[in-house]
């Protein structure tokens, strides 16, 4: 599979040219923050309040989640979403990245805390359904089992291969029986991408009350 990098070098029309920039900004925010360690005084959401299935916002410190999240929709507050996943008293995120450099990458799990390494900003939100809740949750584990790639080329055609909002709006409209419930929003009627305040605003979800925080180191 060529590079962003390599792609990036392809002639094409100013049109095409245009939307693959969007896209190439979509897999350097869906990208993990590199180095450091979890930020001092960032509020967890206790364990014991977490239920697999909950979705986590952030909004990474890097040059590229700033700009992403002016694609992120009308708020522009998060540059990347993950569903929240626990097993006993261990949290982790289920998500899709890739690296920025190459644009390989895809679904993969990782600690809470390496998910909010170095985040500026971050939320916690709550399906009010809870079987679409554990629907997302299932979705999410079975595509992290089948290995699915990163879609670098934002491809909405199948899911097959997913990118950061992809996976989580598909994940949603599957457990809701309806490819209706976040539709992906479209860019000039050209391009069509599934931006995070989309999913954040359809009417299913709720934020955690941040009282309901509290260290977890």
């Amino acid at each position: 599979m060529e590079s962003l990098y390599e792609r990036q070098k392809i002639m094409l029309s100013p049109t095409r040219n245009a939307l693959l920039a969007v896209g190439c900004l979509v897999a350097s925010a869906c990208s993990s923050p590199s180095g450091g360690s979890p930020s001092d005084g960032l509020p967890f959401v206790e364990a014991d309040s977490m239920r697999s299935g909950d979705l986590v916002c952030r909004l990474g410190n890097g040059y590229f989640s700033g700009v992403f999240r002016r694609f992120s929709g009308e708020s522009e507050r998060f540059s990347h979403i993950g569903v929240f996943h626990r097993e006993g008293d261990s949290c982790f995120v289920i998500h899709a990245d890739a690296d920025e450099l190459t644009g390989v990458g895809g679904v993969r799990m990782e600690s809470l805390p390496e998910f909010l390494r170095q985040s500026h900003d971050h939320q916690f939100y709550r399906f009010v359904v809870d079987s679409i809740r554990c629907g997302v949750d299932s979705i999410a584990l079975d595509y992290l089992r089948q290995g699915i790639p990163f879609d670098n080329r934002f491809d909405l055609a199948s899911d097959s291969s997913l990118y950061c909002t992809e996976m989580v709006a598909v994940a949603i409209n599957k457990a809701a029986h309806d490819k209706s419930t976040v539709p992906p929003f479209s860019m000039s009627g050209s391009f069509r991408y599934y931006r995070i305040d989309d999913i954040l605003n359809c009417g299913l979800l709720e934020a955690i009350p941040e009282g309901e925080n509290a260290s977890l180191r």
